[in-house]
């Protein structure tokens, strides 16, 4: 073998290296046909060729040189276990196999036979049923399923083999090893497979069957068995790749368990929104509706710190639970939430303004789809509200039968159209069922905390929310507790305003005070109060309060409105639009208008000739003769004199009217100005443009050679 680089093409076959072929001549083919690099020597047999492996075989070469690296086992040595480890069918034969030879060995002593003897007396007994309890299932579990029925003992050739697999160290049957090679015809068939309406295998094969069946390719076309064998040996996550999205696939992908052991109260706080699942009367108007309930869990101790119940998911539900949790239990260093708008905006996020930078917290978003990352936050919602929603006759989730809630839905739209007490729970008294829900949640033994001595029972049973609070308590941990005035001044919401002649235009309001009158122009942060509107609270940049003004008269509203208020307008403003449209749509299907309608308007001016009405486009009026023109003096402002066109009644008369005309026209005459109007207005219309194209189609125009 050569020392260098490169090898001969004996040299190579000898070598037998994977993906080469094994005889010289194909080896000296293939170089020439992939134009392998190579040197010429000159030796006592002439000149050949030394050929340096492509980079894609070098790999294979090395792998060939350290085997040969490898020490070599002695004759007596026994050959290398298969790396599979064994089943239980295989143990069990495996010793089942060991107690039948030494069966066997026993028998030769005592009775002083053959090997051979004592295998034929062992069968012979074991058919005839003479073996004791204990032999008869050992030679039966021994013997290799994979063989011909029989009366299911072994043969004596088995009993051979068995004992020259002692000797080898091997007694464990053989098993059918999947071949997991990938056929040539699994990727083309995966693309009619592989798809997000997720066919079955019969119809995904005939589609396939479709496309490539007589089609010349290069494998053989396989059968549906073929197929579905195929499919059998793919993963879970493999086979599912294009039948799921990446988001659904994740619920079967291997995922990461977040711990919390090392986290204290307020640490981590986590929020979101969820809609109730049962309909309440509306604090408003008392209909039915599904509320919108923010909660705040803390992680450490999985306590609901906070809530609050509102109208919609709004960036005002997040402040009032962020307050409520924070008066009861302090503020938060981390605050875990989704990418919604409630979560991402200025009241919570400006900086400086927003009750971020007010509270001193960070506001870390999940990704996108990603609700396993909030799987704390999105467990206490079936544990507090949609168990509770179930308590309610009004309950309309996914587990409701169908029948149960149309009758419950038919018995509250009954009631608001012909009157009539509502089956429903009232406003306040759903908010006392959320707290009440709430408090059960933080006394109820939590499986992800800490187990401890029932101190009443005495059994081992896990932490409740408010246990694990006080524990941490008990080890010198308090939270960081807001003052009165603190909290009136964090929880004010704040905006950046620009003071102009002593006053502040905020959200359609003017607030003036005689103290602004030195900072006209100048940027100011405006606090105010989400359910008050009379006054807002004006502090410097940099934190400094100035002065309190006041609602004045400069307003657009008789009456002030509140930030929730006008949120309230904004919100029902919405819905009535949202009705006007499926109003039109209605009414559009009622008189079977057109789907699209060319909107002219009522009355079409014609400079110099007046005014014609819309309605004389669709129908045969009376024609207005037109008034003379005289060169006497008229008044400075007179109304001009209107001159109606008649209108043929039908689509010929009109095409054949404006035929004349326009041949007057090719002739020399002169039409009148009504005429000549006519002539004008109807050339431009889409019923003349489609009566043109109809004759020129048929070959019947005219008048084209001149137009």
């Amino acid at each position: 073998m050569s020392t260098g680089p490169y090898f001969s093409a004996s040299e190579l076959a000898s070598l037998r290296i994977s993906g080469i072929p094994a005889s010289k001549g194909k080896i000296i083919a293939r170089a020439e046909r992939e134009g392998w690099v190579f040197v010429e020597e000159t030796g006592r047999g002439g000149t050949r060729r030394k050929y340096m492996l492509p980079p894609n075989l070098q790999g294979a070469l090395a792998t060939r040189v350290a085997r040969d690296a490898l020490p070599v086992a002695t004759e007596s040595a026994k050959p290398l276990r298969s790396p599979l480890p064994l089943n239980d069918r295989q143990k069990v034969a495996q010793a089942a196999r060991k107690g039948v030879l030494v069966a066997l060995d026993r028998l030769m002593q005592v009775s002083g036979i053959s090997r051979e003897a004592a295998m034929i007396t062992l069968l012979t007994q074991a058919k005839l049923g003479q073996l004791d309890a204990q032999l008869e299932p050992m030679l039966r579990s021994a013997r290799d399923e994979r063989g011909r029925k029989g009366d299911g003992f072994p043969s004596v050739r088995t009993l051979k083999r068995w004992l020259a697999q002692e000797k080898s160290g091997d007694l464990a049957p053989k098993i059918v090893q999947a071949d997991y090679d990938v056929p040539a015809w699994a990727k083309v068939f995966l693309a009619f497979y592989q798809l997000p309406q997720k066919p079955s295998v019969e119809l995904a094969y005939r589609e396939f069957e479709k496309a490539y069946r007589m089609r010349a390719h290069a494998w053989p076309f396989p059968t549906i068995h073929q197929v579905r064998r195929f499919l059998g040996k793919l993963g879970k996550v493999s086979r599912e790749v294009g039948r799921m999205g990446p988001r659904e696939l994740k619920n079967i992908r291997p995922f990461i368990r977040r711990t919390f052991d090392q986290l204290q109260p307020n640490d981590v706080w986590s929020a979101d929104g969820h809609t109730f699942d049962a309909e309440v009367q509306h604090p408003m108007h008392g209909r039915p509706f599904r509320p919108e309930i923010t909660t705040i869990i803390d992680i450490a101790t999985r306590m609901a710190v906070g809530f609050s119940v509102g109208l919609a998911e709004s960036s005002l539900a997040v402040l009032e639970a962020i307050s409520h949790a924070a008066m009861n239990r302090g503020a938060p260093a981390i605050f875990y939430v989704d990418n919604g708008s409630g979560y991402d905006n200025q009241l919570l996020k400006r900086e400086g303004t927003g009750l971020k930078g007010l509270l001193g917290f960070e506001v870390t978003h999940s990704l996108p789809y990603n609700s396993q990352a909030k799987g704390v936050i999105e467990r206490s919602h079936q544990t507090i509200w949609i168990q509770g929603a179930k308590l309610l006759p009004s309950f309309i989730g996914a587990s409701m039968d169908r029948e149960a809630k149309l009758a419950q839905f038919k018995v509250t739209r009954k009631a608001i159209k012909h009157g009539g007490a509502l089956p429903l729970m009232s406003w306040d008294s759903f908010v006392q069922f959320c707290t009440e829900r709430v408090d059960e949640y933080n006394n109820k033994p939590h499986r992800s905390l800490p187990q401890i001595a029932d101190p009443v029972t005495g059994k081992r049973r896990h932490m409740s929310p408010l246990e694990a609070y006080e524990s941490h308590r008990a080890t010198g941990w308090e939270p960081l507790q807001l003052t009165d005035t603190e909290a009136q001044n964090v929880f004010r919401p704040r905006v950046e305003r620009t003071v102009s002649r002593g006053e502040i235009a905020l959200f359609n309001n003017r607030y003036f005070s005689g103290l602004l009158e030195e900072f006209h122009g100048e940027q100011v942060h405006v606090a105010f109060d989400i359910h008050d509107a009379q006054r807002v609270w004006v502090h410097h940049m940099d934190g400094r309060f100035i002065c309190t003004a006041e609602f004045g008269a400069n307003e657009r509203h008789y009456m002030p409105m509140s930030f929730v208020e006008q949120a309230r307008e904004k919100r029902a403003d919405a819905r009535l639009k949202r009705l006007d449209v499926h109003r039109e749509e209605i009414e559009a299907e009622r008189r079977g208008a057109p789907a699209l309608s060319v909107e002219t308007p009522d009355v079409l001016t014609i400079p110099g000739f007046g005014q014609i009405a819309r309605a004389a486009l669709d129908a045969r009026v009376v024609d207005v003769q037109a008034v003379d023109v005289t060169p006497e003096p008229q008044p400075a402002i007179a109304a001009p004199t209107a001159t109606v066109i008649e209108m043929p009644q039908t689509e010929d008369q009109r095409y054949a009217r404006w035929q004349s005309i326009d041949q007057l026209i090719f002739n020399g005459g002169t039409p009148d100005a009504e005429a000549l109007k006519f002539h004008e207005l109807y050339a431009g219309s889409k019923e003349f443009a489609a009566r043109k194209r109809r004759d020129e189609e048929a070959g019947e125009l005219q008048l084209a050679g001149h137009r």
